[in-house]
């Protein structure tokens, strides 16, 4: 079922094994996948590593590369697609996160294993702007589970890992502050600002950019979403800490490449019943 940008899949199977062949690699480059074992085993071998998953166990899966997957009888996933920028924005460089199996069982791994297993009875009862939020923040939930489960050896890249959680989770909570600056979001995090841009620059951003991009992201979910038609434009951009309409309008048009006015329009287009 569609999901966001992405869908969401579940899977049963008895014994089967599987591999992408290089068309299927083609067609999904731009996607990653995070897999819920619900039920059964499943084995996920990718580049020479491997994850044996039990139920409720979680990995992350890279469409781009080549893979192979093998399941027990009465084995049941759910697959969650996402695209991969928005994960690379959490993650950086996926090489490292992909193939690595996530206890289920316990913590964030936990959390997040539960969450995914409602999905499929409660998205189609959520919008489509809801949906969008949900993805933000369950891919934020999965990063987390990731570094919880990280061994002392790479103590170093989880904590300059956990810090950019932290500065995006605190730039995500001072959206609707138009007064917040750069200097106050990473005296928040607990870091300097120009520690921030160094972490933020392997993601080809800044903490200004990425602060913009996050507001304007959330002006396009509220512009796409039937029901607040009725919402003004301006009321919209103070909504989410712009404080001056002219900017955000030019901000917006750079970023998507289209007015705030058409973007309202083309959106509501897509979604109107045939």
């Amino acid at each position: 079922m569609p999901f966001a940008a992405g869908s969401l899949t579940v899977a049963s199977s008895n014994g089967l094994t599987t591999w992408r062949t290089p068309r299927q690699i083609a067609q999904s480059r731009d996607t990653v996948v995070v897999c819920v074992q619900v039920t059964g085993q499943a084995a996920f071998r990718t580049n020479g590593r491997e994850a044996l998953l039990r139920s409720g166990d979680l990995v992350l899966i890279d469409s781009a590369v080549a893979n192979k997957t093998a399941t027990a009888i009465q084995s049941k996933v759910i697959l969650v697609e996402f695209k991969r920028r928005a994960v690379e924005a959490r993650l950086g460089r996926l090489a490292q996160w992909t193939t690595r199996r996530v206890d289920g069982s316990n913590g964030a791994g936990a959390i997040v294993s539960n969450f995914i297993q409602s999905l499929p009875r409660q998205i189609p009862l959520v919008s489509d702007a809801a949906q969008n939020q949900i993805a933000h923040q369950l891919i934020d939930l999965f990063a987390l589970a990731l570094t919880e489960g990280e061994s002392m050896a790479s103590a170093q890249s989880s904590g300059r890992l956990v810090s950019l959680l932290r500065l995006k989770s605190v730039i995500d909570a001072n959206l609707t502050n138009a007064s917040v600056t750069c200097e106050d979001l990473a005296a928040s995090a607990g870091i300097s600002v120009r520690y921030a841009n160094q972490l933020l620059d392997d993601e080809h951003t800044s903490l200004q950019r990425l602060l913009f991009s996050r507001r304007i992201a959330k002006c396009q979910d509220v512009l796409s979403d039937p029901m607040q038609m009725h919402r003004q434009i301006s009321e919209i951009a103070y909504s989410w800490g712009f404080g001056d309409v002219s900017h955000f309008g030019r901000l917006f048009k750079s970023m998507t490449g289209v007015t705030p006015r058409t973007f309202r329009k083309q959106a509501l287009e897509r979604a109107a019943p045939r």
